[in-house]
Order: C-alpha cells, then structure tokens, then sequence
C-alpha cells in the first residue's frame, strides 16, 4: 500500500477488514504524520500547521463511516455550521447569508431565492439553478456535461452573460473547488446532485489538528487490524516484468511537509545512498497523486507511450494555497460558517476560532482567520504582495485586519507533485483512468482516480480507494 491519506488508510482499512487472515497489508508513505494532503503537524512550539483548510460535507457517508467503525465520535471531533455560508457581492457592495437549513429543497432554494441580484438577474439566474438541480438529480448519467465548462453550459440555457461575474455565480465553482478557473458542467451537477438537501450540504470544521483528531486513530484501527505503517517512504519507480510489478524503487525520504524548506520539483526527495527496490508483494495499490505518478519510469519509453499512460499526461494539477491571520481582538463582523465572494488568490475566509475547541476560549486571539484558494495568476507574487492584496480585498468584510493587531501570518504555497490537487477542467473525465492499469498486480486509487463519487473531495479520495481494494480482493480471489 502506498500513501497513508483518505484514500490509503480507506483501502487499507477495506482490505483487512474485507479479506480477514487471509491479507496482509504493509503501508508505506511519505510523511512523518498520516493524511497525505489533509495532514496536520505541530511546529517546535507546538502550534498546528497545515497545508491548507479542509471541510467535510454531509455527503461524505464513506468517511464518516469509517471514522465511526475507527472509534471516533464525529460530534466530539467535528463541529457544524449550521448549514450557513455567505456571499460578498461587490455589485451592491453587502454581504448575502445563504442558509441551507429546512426541507429536501433547502439548498436549490438559497440559490434560486438569493438577494444579492438585481431583481431581472435574479429571476434568470433562478431559472436556469432550478433546471441544474433538476438535472442533477434526474438520476440521468451526468458525464455527457463534462465536454463545456458551467459557465457556457448556464449560458447556452439561456443565462445572461453578464450574470457569470457576480459572487453568487462564481461561488458554484470556487465553493468546493477552490478554482478560479473555469471547471467543467459535470462537477458542478455532480456536486449539486450530492448535496441535494440540508442534511447533505451541511459543512463541518474539525474541532482540531486533523492528523490527530481524524487520521490517526484511523491510523490505530488499521493497526489493529494487523496492518504495518513505515513513513517516510519515498517511492520513486515501478520494476516490472511482463504485466506484472515485481518491485517497487523506494528511498528514505528527506522531510516535507509545510515546516521544512521545498526541494526542487519533481520525485519526492530521498536520502543519498538510501535507494532500494521493495518487494515481497503479490499486489500494489497506489494512492500516490497523478503528477507523481508521472515522474516515475520516465525514461521507459515503452509505458510512457502506451495508450493507458499517455492518457494521464492529459490530466492537469492544480497549486492550492492556504492563509491564515490570528488577530488579538475579533473583527466587528462576525460570520458563522464560510464567506465566499472575494478576488482570488484567496476567494473564501473561516473564521476558525468558534470550530477549535482549544481555541473557543483561548484569552488574546480575537480570531484565527483560514483564507483557501489556488496560485493561478499569483506565481510570481510574493508571500507578501499577496498577504498586502488579500488584507485589501477582505475590507468590506472584517475593515482594516490590521488594526485588529495581528498576531501572525502563515502561508502555504502548495506547489511540489505530492501537494497538488487534481484539476477538473472541462474535458477531463475521459482521462481519468479507474483503479486497474495495464499491471495486473497494481491498482490506483486518489482523488483524480474515476470513482463514484466523481468530484474532487475527501469523500471521493475515500470511495477511490473502496473501490480498488474491492477490485484487489477480487482479482486475488479473497473478496
């Protein structure tokens, strides 16, 4: 098994609990701490670092399962919003609260009901949301919408052109995938179709670090279940003969993650001389993200040329970025849940300090502001021009942050293969490969791996990797 994230520990955990006696599992991965790109550390002060923030949704039924069946009682580790967020339109220059609560139609309903438009634009922005939702949740296949992006697929059903550059509409696709760029129709179907009611849109924060919280009593449970754990692996190479893998090329990997310096991009770094094919394995099941898998065998002409691995040269990665700003005296205005609206880097903000259990009372933090977004366009903005733009826009929210006297500032530019996250541009579906490859033995899973789910969420990390260890099972006969 290789990476110990969603998708690695829900493979991990499924084969051991599916194939009993009868398996054994041995994980190995990058990091010193488990969760892959939703892992948290504690810096030499032991304050939590992260690489960004992340929000599970109600939907997410096949993580919160496996929290349970690991021992973790969800409402000690997370918190609810209350099934709010809000919208910042510069238009009318007002903040919008859009609340989810109440029936089946609560969700299509803040959309379609939304204030923050001109009375005309409301009503035509209304229309063409309640025939998304319709579809959506037609049950008919939704991958035939992923050829055009969401925002000619509202047009060509009859948006007006001019309403794509509001808050509102712009929040459709930066709300859940941090993206300033255009993304294709079917995400955004398939994610209305997931959160089609209250209970499944309501967003929840972790009360902690979620490395500790989350991931590691998962990590325990695995354990339990006969599973060994070796991080600070780095796999770097496939040995194959035939169809089958033999070994797998792997070093000790020098440190990453947000509290040490970034080495030059390409394959997760190794320490000299440390080098050695790991083998011993009937079967291989990889987490790994994309834009590491195509580092590895690239001299092997013969694998990049193939149809299988070609295609995933077709498959884009995204920078994420992650702010945060602790003042000592709350903002004048605040706001339970996201609040979305702004120019990017930065387009949605947290106030994190009412989710954090260690941090409800804590004396001389006013609030623990957890801005997310993506790099595209800012690359060669500084950490501080950014900081500067960022406290700019945020104005007609919380005023001047820096009169609040800021504690400090950490940003986290996500940019080396093992950080990325999977693009879901217009187009995309036809390359994303399922969990089999041409290696008999060897098996993908991930966020950018095809999966029920579809769209780029821990939840879909989860069921990735639920799906390829059921297809293990069943190709080693052990199901």
């Amino acid at each position: 098994m290789i990476g110990a994230g969603p998708a690695g520990l829900s493979a991990a955990v499924r084969l051991l609990e599916r194939g009993g006696a009868r398996v054994r599992v041995r994980v190995v991965h990058l990091q010193d701490v488990l969760g892959g790109k939703a892992a948290s550390w504690r810096d030499e002060h032991g304050a939590v670092v992260e690489h960004g923030w992340h929000m599970m949704v109600g939907f997410y039924e096949n993580l919160f399962a496996l929290m349970r069946r690991a021992g973790i009682e969800r409402s000690q580790a997370l918190a609810s919003m209350q099934g709010e967020s809000h919208c910042y339109e510069p238009a009318d220059g007002r903040i919008h609260t859009m609340s989810s609560a109440g029936g089946r139609l609560a969700v299509a309903e803040r959309f379609t009901r939304y204030d923050g438009l001109p009375f005309v634009d409301r009503a035509n922005f209304a229309r063409v949301m309640a025939e998304a939702f319709a579809i959506a949740g037609s049950g008919e296949p939704l991958r035939a919408h992923d050829d055009v992006c969401f925002d000619t697929w509202c047009v060509e059903r009859g948006l007006r052109r001019h309403v794509t550059r509001y808050s509102i509409f712009r929040f459709l696709r930066l709300a859940y995938f941090n993206f300033p760029e255009q993304i294709s129709a079917y995400h955004v179907l398939q994610t209305l179709a997931h959160t089609s009611t209250s209970d499944d849109a309501e967003l929840f924060a972790c009360r902690g670090p979620y490395t500790e919280m989350v991931w590691n009593p998962i990590g325990a449970y695995l354990e339990r279940l006969g599973a060994r754990i070796e991080p600070r692996v780095a796999v770097t190479d496939w040995v194959y003969e035939g169809d089958r893998i033999v070994g797998v090329r792997a070093g000790a990997a020098l440190p990453t993650g947000p509290l040490t310096a970034p080495p030059p991009a390409g394959k997760p770094p190794v320490v000299p001389g440390s080098e050695r094919t790991l083998g011993g394995f009937d079967y291989v099941l990889s987490t790994l993200p994309l834009p590491v898998v195509t580092t590895m065998n690239r001299d092997d002409a013969r694998m990049w040329q193939s149809p299988f691995f070609r295609r995933l040269e077709n498959v884009r990665s995204a920078v994420t970025m992650a702010l945060t700003v602790v003042t000592e005296r709350p903002p004048p205005r605040r706001f339970p849940g996201p609040l979305h609206g702004f120019p990017s880097p930065f387009n949605f903000v947290v106030d994190m300090k009412r989710y954090t259990t260690s941090l409800a009372g804590a004396p001389g933090i006013g609030a623990v502001l957890t801005f997310g977004g993506q790099e595209r366009g800012f690359e060669s903005w500084t950490d501080a021009e950014v900081l500067d733009f960022t406290l700019e826009s945020y104005r007609p929210a919380f005023g001047r942050i820096e009169d609040l006297g800021i504690v400090k500032t950490e940003m986290h530019r996500n940019r080396q293969p093992w950080e990325r996250l999977f693009l879901s541009e217009p187009g995309v579906e036809q390359f994303r490969p399922g969990p089999r490859t041409p290696f008999r033995n060897l098996f993908f899973a991930g966020d950018w791996v095809r999966n029920a789910v579809g769209v780029i969420a821990m939840e879909g990390a989860v069921t990735s990797g639920i799906e390829a260890a059921d297809m293990l099972l069943a190709a080693a006969g052990a199901a």
